[in-house]
């Protein structure tokens, strides 16, 4: 064997494993093998991690981790309001707020103030004009997303006084109506945030001996009602998208970024129960209590429905 044969068998020897290792490397993997590493790496993704808040009923809702819970508030409606209010006495109320997604949510549990009626009469009622005692914006005003405590009671005590001089024997005319607007100042909070948005102030007036407490209400779009069925629940949803833009002075006296300059609210409620709807007393299902949730959010966008929707198919029935 010469020499020349000899040095190319050794450098061979050196290269062959190197050359056996690249092309192994260069060799596509088998469908099998792919659709394996594929499904692994599905698995190994990251999943939203929930947490649950309950009501003593048992009533729950499983959302991020952003949410946190207020501090304990009297149910609704405050004092002020109560003789204006819709007729429904609330059993259990809760309060959340995400201070990362400048939202909150109210999930509360009430008697059934929708008896004897259908989802037509529904759907009519909550589209009926703002102001009129039982609309959209009324539901929200009145139990939800009320004017700060001092503001209703300035409002009140003001109203009160207007009326004593309005009835003193000596003026020589007495008006039968009579208005009185309070416009609130309100906290950099997002509960005091979403209230201004809603109602800047109160207005408590008597026409034709009919007294009556309401919101002085901006313009607002209502969406068409929507029917959700989830975990066994049946809701009724609407929709209040709020048309007035977020100037900046707004958004630096509430703590929100910059970038919310221009920005809209968006308000959503919800009524349901455990699936049917009692909308006619059962004999065996009576005194059905029912389930409110309410959310109010914030975006460049007025609608934040997707949102509302993931939130409200997240909440249980015991």
């Amino acid at each position: 064997m010469n020499l020349g044969r000899i040095v190319r068998m050794i450098l061979f020897g050196f290269m062959a494993p190197g050359l056996a290792a690249q092309m192994s490397q260069q060799t596509p993997a088998s469908p099998e093998r792919g659709a394996k590493q594929s499904s692994r790496s599905s698995q190994i993704q990251p999943q939203v991690e929930l947490k649950r808040f309950s009501l003593l009923s048992g009533i729950s809702v499983d959302v991020s981790r952003d949410w946190v819970e207020r501090e304990q508030i009297p149910l609704p409606p405050s004092p002020r309001l109560a003789p204006f209010a819709p007729q429904v006495t609330f059993l259990e109320f809760m309060a959340l707020e995400n201070p990362r997604m400048h939202s909150a949510l109210r999930i509360a549990m009430t008697t059934n103030p929708f008896l004897g009626g259908d989802e037509v009469a529904l759907d009519v009622q909550m589209h009926g004009a703002a102001g009129s005692g039982n609309g959209l914006a009324d539901y929200l005003f009145y139990f939800f997303f009320s004017p700060p405590r001092d503001c209703l009671d300035g409002g009140s005590q003001a109203y009160k006084k207007a009326k004593t001089q309005a009835q003193l024997p000596d003026q020589t005319t007495v008006s039968p109506d009579l208005s009185i607007r309070t416009d609130c100042k309100h906290a950099p909070t997002l509960a005091d945030f979403y209230s201004r948005e809603l109602s800047p102030g109160v207005l408590f007036r008597a026409t034709n001996g009919m007294e009556r407490a309401s919101g002085i209400y901006p313009e607002f779009y209502l969406t068409p009602m929507e029917k959700v069925e989830a975990n066994g629940l049946t809701f009724y949803a609407f929709e209040a998208q709020g048309r007035m833009q977020l100037d900046l002075a707004t958004v630096n006296h509430f703590n929100l970024p910059d970038e919310m300059e221009g920005a809209q609210a968006d308000f959503f409620w919800a009524v349901g129960v455990p699936s049917p709807f009692p909308f006619f007393r059962d004999p065996q299902r009576k005194n059905v209590p029912v389930i409110q949730v309410a959310y109010a959010g914030i975006g460049l966008g007025p609608d934040k429905r997707d949102v509302f929707m993931k939130l409200l198919r997240h909440v249980h029935s015991p």
